[in-house]
């Protein structure tokens, strides 16, 4: 649940849906099927004690959430962890957690409150994390480059 609602800040409209669909052809593994999302979501939402279930945010937010939380997941965080300083738990990469990346990159671009979100409760340390643990993958390296330019 670290940090995946407070990265999710954007709202959506008709076509967030569509832009989701998009980024699906771009990325095989990416994004996850949506009924995968519903359930990560909830689980994220059900551990912080708020009422609420996935279908309560735009596609587009659930869809931020999850990547959020899948990529402190991929870096070694603590399972249901408030906040980030280090891997605990194996870290790992694969196709989904490269497109969580993307996905985030191209999610935060733009937003003023980029560099508050991204470092409020420690993503700017899964993304150094991240870089260290998969220093030859431009393309880990890469979207971890863009967002941490953003807490600059």
């Amino acid at each position: 649940a670290i940090l995946a609602q407070d990265l999710a800040f954007s709202t959506t409209d008709s076509s967030g849906l569509r832009d989701i669909e998009q980024q699906q052809s771009k990325t095989m593994s990416w994004p996850p099927a949506q009924e995968r999302i519903q359930l990560e979501v909830d689980k994220m939402v059900s551990a912080k004690g708020k009422g609420k279930g996935a279908d309560a945010f735009p596609p587009d937010v659930a869809l931020t959430m999850f990547a959020a939380h899948l990529l402190v997941n991929a870096a070694g965080g603590e399972e249901g962890s408030q906040t980030f300083d280090a891997p605990v738990g194996q870290p790992f990469m694969d196709d989904e957690v490269k497109g969580a990346l993307k996905h985030m990159a191209e999610h935060m671009q733009g937003k003023e409150d980029a560099k508050e979100k991204l470092t409020a409760r420690g993503m700017d340390k899964v993304l150094r994390c991240l870089k260290e643990q998969n220093p030859d993958a431009a393309d880990v390296t890469a979207p971890c480059d863009q967002l941490l330019a953003l807490t600059e």
